[in-house]
């Protein structure tokens, strides 16, 4: 195929994916600004009903719950995605069915683990890290919320059928309930256990919900419940490196998530439970000012997918450039949202007492816009089979980030966690943009000497 060819199908593939992109970012971003506006209405109601000294306990509690489930809960959407789009494409249905069963056993023994750890880790530490001996029995019960964290094969599989329509409707409808249950207990009154129910409640919620559109899309394409039966060949079979895949994705996720949340804990530790939900409820309100952009996050992999299994590097190459401009500009105008708005938002969810945390807000902001602007460069490390090497990455700005963290945050305060996330922040940047060039270079000249 000679230059022209290539330069053609090159344009044209990149095009696709960008409008599929596009079209599928309108659809997240709309759905997830109701989910982050349904967010912050719950936040207010929760705070405003239990105070900050109670809420921090409600922080420290779920705080625990979702460290655990970092820890054990895969990304199993992220295989789906990698092995799933070439058996669509192909028509191999039957390689499908045995890795959405692969999938969701692993789902659901993380989700039985880390019922297990998260109970166990409440009973026996849970007042050391500031909750009374008689709240810890409820704190364990709503640890049996993560039995129900088996969402992301359903996730998975509605991505990989480009139903993105679907996907954040999982969020809203727990936001929701959180919501409508939050203002009931608003102005009946109600304490600590009532909202641990209420959470759990969502969380079931939002787990069914995405569970039933998951499925009901996979027999569209064939797939039935009785058809996921396991065989004589084994479920991994036919998937090169998909455990290796699996679990360096996992780990990468882990270490992302797991920072923040860290960071929460660990003010809890060092200043106790107000400054942990006030760090909390900062960190929730940046993130909602990042959320926009950083929902193509979800909206890539496909595309990046579609691209690594046809070996289109440099259709690759492309989408990735026009990403990243777009992403950077969006984030550009989601700093200067939160700039403006911030202390207002602050201060409608708690008064004055919540609003001091504004500074924090900010810092904590521009730490999640940098990582939005340039979003789209481990999701192109992954989908290019360099999962181990993101690992690295993160690993090496974790290791900067948290002794940073315990350094900063008894000097400063919840902004000094806000500082330590920025360097991190760009830390991470730098290393991702450098092995993404470096890799993508290697790859195209490789194929090159090949052709």
């Amino acid at each position: 195929m000679d230059d022209d060819a290539l330069s053609r199908r090159s344009s044209h593939s990149t095009g696709g994916g960008m409008r599929r992109l596009l079209t599928n970012l309108g659809l997240l971003i709309g759905g997830k600004s109701v989910s982050g506006l349904l967010g912050l209405g719950y936040l207010a109601l929760t705070v405003r009903t239990l105070g900050v000294e109670t809420f921090g306990a409600l922080v420290i509690i779920h705080t625990v719950v979702e460290i655990t489930q970092t820890l054990v809960k895969f990304q199993s959407w992220q295989p789906i995605l990698r092995y799933g789009t070439a058996a669509l494409q192909e028509g191999r249905l039957d390689d499908l069915r045995r890795l959405v069963l692969f999938t969701a056993r692993l789902d659901i023994g993380s989700a039985i683990a880390g019922t297990v750890v998260a109970a166990t880790t409440l009973w026996l530490f849970g007042t050391t890290l500031g909750l009374s001996a008689e709240i810890v029995p409820a704190a364990m019960l709503y640890a049996g919320s993560l039995l129900f964290m088996i969402t992301s094969t359903p996730v998975g599989m509605l991505r990989l059928f480009d139903r993105f329509n679907l996907v954040v409707l999982e969020d809203n409808v727990e936001a929701l309930v959180r919501l409508l249950g939050a203002a009931v207990l608003f102005f009946a009154g109600g304490g600590l256990t009532d909202f641990l129910a209420l959470w759990a409640a969502s969380a079931v919620a939002g787990a069914l919900t995405s569970a039933t559109l998951s499925w009901r899309e996979a027999r569209r394409h064939g797939l039935t419940v009785r058809s996921l039966v396991p065989g004589d060949r084994p479920l991994s079979a036919g998937f090169e490196g998909i455990w290796r895949f699996v679990l360096s994705t996992n780990a990468n996720s882990s270490l992302a998530l797991l920072t923040n949340q860290l960071a929460t804990l660990t003010i809890g530790v060092l200043l106790g439970a107000p400054q942990a939900a006030l760090f909390r409820i900062a960190r929730q309100v940046a993130e909602a000012a990042a959320k926009p952009v950083k929902l193509m996050t979800a909206a890539i992999y496909p595309e990046l997918a579609r691209f690594a299994a046809q070996n289109h590097l440099g259709a690759m190459r492309t989408l990735l450039g026009r990403v990243l401009r777009l992403s950077a500009g969006g984030a550009a105008l989601c700093a200067l949202i939160l700039y403006l708005a911030g202390p207002w938002i602050l201060t409608v969810i708690g008064g004055q007492q919540v609003a001091t945390a504004f500074n924090a807000t900010l810092l904590l902001g521009l730490a999640a816009l940098v990582g939005v602007g340039t979003f789209a460069l481990e999701p192109t490390l992954i989908s290019i089979g360099e999962a181990p090497l993101a690992l690295v990455i993160r690993l090496a700005a974790a290791v900067l980030y948290l002794p940073s963290l315990v350094v900063l945050v008894p000097l400063a305060g919840i902004e000094g966690a806000g500082a330590a996330a920025i360097g991190a922040a760009i830390a991470l940047a730098l290393m991702q943009s450098q092995s993404v060039l470096s890799c993508l270079r290697a790859r195209m000249a490789s194929c090159a000497g090949i052709d």
